[in-house]
């Protein structure tokens, strides 16, 4: 039942949506709604280091400002995937795991490096774990396709995100926004920007938020250990202009949360032997786990950016600071009611600290009227991994599983084996990071309507391992308590091996050449080749042998594409092919007999083909100038070509494979098996229909589309890990009136109450999964009050 009767309390309570709040401040208009369709603004991007026009730029761009974020429904980072055909996010234990075009990796943990870099006011955000991005109103969203390592930088091979927030305002703004649905959400943002003196203003952004599971936990017969979901944070910005061409501007962040959805599973197909004696679950998010699923994370985040105009060039510097700590996580391995594996952390962390100088041309440089140009320097300092985290194995649990007995007689077995004493072994794992590159990248207006775009990124980079090691618990310990773990208290560990590896020392190059040719003053061809690297990386959690490395990622691209506007500006038609080749694509397994819990490494090398297209179409300009519609449409042909040492578990037997398997069986030939989490097709289309309605108000309909030809999510290409194909249906109606600063809207997403997967996990004990989000549905209420002053 939704809380309406809450929003009279809701200037006593701060708060924010969930990974990300899209909402934008609408200064112009109270209420937010513009004269005609929200949809229709224009978006500069700074793709290129530079504002531009994302219609100028040859480079694939989805670029979205807070007003059309608002008004398609996104309201987290995730969501960009319904209005981004191409761009999928999955979760694995608590770790997103994002994928574009086809590239991406599954490997998680805090020593995978993510396929796609995401960046807040220019600050890269590497850790893949907790709600890392932003809070309160943004400017804009650019989704860039493609690798972008020549001005992005390391691990940018599939693409990048870029979150533009919102700088203090020359007046005063302020909005509360609050949310009520079913399971029991709550949320709530409190956003205020001011200035304090004629050079000084800041912007603060405070949020909160809950909701009951999607799900329940039942442990023979009775509610199992469970823990609802939660998020609170805080962000402060603060722009400081002490001369003319000076600023400087300060960041602050903090996120705290808890999640339970991605690290609680149901064992859908217990492994055969395994778990053999297990009843399969059904898909239902009723969950069977004698264990707690979830993990906490607090994500901090400082930065500065100072920026100086001297003269015939602009310089920019940023500096970052941004730490990931996960005090707690959980997961019970097999997903069973029986207890038989066990993984608990209670010291993950993922610190990096990078400083970035920029160079830029302004129109006083020499030569400004034909070229223009961008240089500068990156380093980055990084620390992450494990500093202590324990696998428990029962054994009676085991044995009674393999021979089926908790099948038969569970109700009586079950209580007594879950109180015998577990095996537990602990290890660690720190990946130390140093990283240095130069770039530059320069556009030559060769003619009035050819441009050359050409740019370099030279790279050094030096990883090592650290704290590896594997202890066994005290057999006469029995079952410590989680205090003990948390305390960091080793008495009672005997130390059986300290692992050792070498530096991994890696030099990369990375080119890009593009060429625009402008046919009219609305149509724009291009063509571009480019080169990106992923590092290279150590797997950092290791029971049974040394550091193993992996090697680093490069990805080639080709694209060539076109930009238009079209019908007097009422058609924006853009589209692309394109193709790039992997060479070591980076890949993961969840496999304890491979030596470790999570083993990383390369896939060979893969190729994709694709073509997209997207469109924002104002069909009755005369008529009916607030309908708006928009979409986009991907295609991908993505094939491992060369992967001949496979890794995976054996569809009848359910044991692991692989040149590493401790138990002999071989590797396997992947050659043309599809490219993991990579749907074939994705489609979206949003209808948006804007309603003025004078003295009462303005009234506004979205309804969107989004459609997923599913995707296999182990390389194997296993029938039985297959996501099938989905669509999904949301809708919203909102009511402004402008003369209070008032939005109201109702919601509904995920209408049609469709079953798919959050995450599929292929791993010793079977195929392990979580059910994305059923139908949510509520009411959200904005409030613009500064209009009252």
């Amino acid at each position: 039942m939704l809380k309406i009767q809450k929003i009279s309390s809701l200037i006593a309570v701060f708060t924010a949506p969930t990974l990300i709040s899209l909402g934008s401040h609408a200064q112009e208009s109270g209420g937010g709604a513009s004269s005609s369709n929200r949809l229709l603004e224009e978006v500069m991007v700074t793709a290129q280091k530079r504002e531009e026009n994302s219609q100028d730029v040859p480079i694939m761009i989805s670029a979205f400002g807070g007003e059309k974020l608002d008004a398609l429904g996104v309201e987290a980072t995730a969501d960009l995937q319904k209005i981004t055909p191409g761009l999928t996010f999955t979760y694995t234990y608590g770790y997103t795991v994002i994928y574009m075009r086809g590239i991406g990796t599954d490997a998680f943990l805090p020593n995978a490096d993510p396929s796609i870099a995401t960046y807040i006011d220019g600050i890269n955000i590497g850790p893949s774990q907790g709600k890392q991005d932003t809070l309160g109103p943004i400017e804009r969203v650019e989704v860039l396709k493609g690798p972008q390592g020549t001005l992005f930088g390391r691990n940018a091979t599939g693409g990048a995100i870029s979150i533009i927030t919102e700088d203090p305002p020359e007046e005063f703004v302020g909005s509360l926004k609050t949310e009520f649905g079913n399971y029991n959400s709550e949320l709530y943002q409190l956003y205020l920007g001011t200035p304090i003196t004629d050079r000084l203003g800041a912007t603060v952004a405070l949020f909160k938020s809950h909701q009951d599971l999607y799900g329940r936990n039942e442990v023979l017969g009775e509610r199992g250990p469970m823990r609802s979901d939660f998020a609170e944070g805080a962000r402060l910005k603060v722009r400081w202009d002490p001369l003319d061409n000076l600023s400087a501007t300060f960041i602050a962040q903090y996120n705290n949360q808890f999640t339970s959805n991605s690290l609680s599973q149901e064992n859908t197909r217990p492994a055969p032997l395994l778990a053999g004696g297990v009843e399969p679950d059904e898909p239902d998010r009723v969950w069977h786990n004698n264990k707690l699923g979830g993990n906490s994370t607090l994500n901090t985040l400082y930065g500065a950016i100072i920026e100086w105009q001297p003269g015939p060039v602009d310089v920019k510097f940023i500096y970052s600071e941004n730490d990931a700590d996960v005090d707690e996580a959980h997961y019970d391995l097999d997903s069973t009611e029986q207890s038989q594996a066990y993984f608990y952390s209670a010291d993950q962390f993922n610190y990096q600290k990078t400083y970035e100088l920029q160079v830029l041309s302004n129109e006083d440089t020499w030569l400004a009227d034909h070229i223009e140009w961008v240089a500068g320097l990156y380093r980055l300092e990084g620390e992450g991994g494990f500093g202590s985290l324990y696998l428990t194995v029962n054994p009676a649990g085991l044995v009674a599983n393999i021979i089926g007995l908790p099948d038969l007689l569970s109700p009586i077995l079950g209580p007594i084996i879950n109180s015998t004493p577990d095996v537990v072994l602990g290890n660690g794992g720190i990946l130390t990071t140093e990283s240095d590159s130069a770039f530059a990248q320069a556009t030559w207006f060769a003619t009035d309507r050819i441009n050359v775009t050409a740019g370099i990124r030279y790279q050094e980079e030096t990883r090592g391992i650290t704290n590896s090691y594997l202890d066994v618990v005290s057999p006469l310990a029995g079952n410590p308590p989680n205090e003990y773990f948390k305390s960091g208290d080793q008495s009672y560990n005997i130390r059986i091996s300290d692992f050792t590896a070498p530096d991994l020392e890696e030099n990369t190059v990375s080119p890009r050449i593009a060429l625009q040719y402008f046919a009219t003053d609305t149509i724009q061809i291009f063509a571009s080749a480019q080169r990106g690297y992923k590092s290279p990386t150590y797997n950092i959690v290791n029971f049974f042998t040394n550091p193993n490395p992996v090697r680093r990622e490069e990805a080639t691209a080709f694209e060539l594409g076109f930009k238009s506007d079209l019908l007097d500006g009422n058609l924006r038609l853009n589209g692309a092919i394109f193709k790039t080749e992997i060479e070591g694509l980076l890949t993961a397994i969840v496999a304890i007999p491979s030596g470790g819990i999570v083993s990383f490494r390369n896939a060979g090398e893969a190729e994709i083909e694709g073509a997209e297209v997207d469109f924002q179409w104002q069909p009755m300009p005369d008529w009916n100038s607030g309908l708006v519609i928009t979409g986009g449409a991907t295609y991908l042909d993505a094939y491992y070509t060369d992967y001949p040492d496979g890794a995976g578990f054996d569809d009848d037997t359910g044991l692991y494979f692989g040149a590493d398997s401790l138990l002999g069986d071989t590797s396997r030939d992947f050659s043309g098996n599809r490219i993991v989490r990579t749907p074939r097709f994705t489609s979206s289309v949003s209808v948006n229909q804007y309603i003025p309605a004078g003295d009462l108000g303005n009234f506004e309909i979205g309804v969107d589309y989004y459609f997923n030809s599913g995707y296999n999510t182990t390389p194997q290409n296993s029938p039985f890990y297959e996501q099938d194909q989905y669509e999904l249906w949301d809708a919203r109606l909102s009511y402004f009136y402008d003369p209070l600063g008032l939005q109201l809207t109702a919601f509904v997403k995920n209408a049609k109450d469709k079953d798919y997967y959050q995450s599929i996990l292929q791993q010793d004990f079977g195929r392990t999964v979580t059910l994305a989000p059923p139908r949510l549905y509520g009411l959200r209420l904005k409030w613009d009050f500064d209009t009252l002053f």
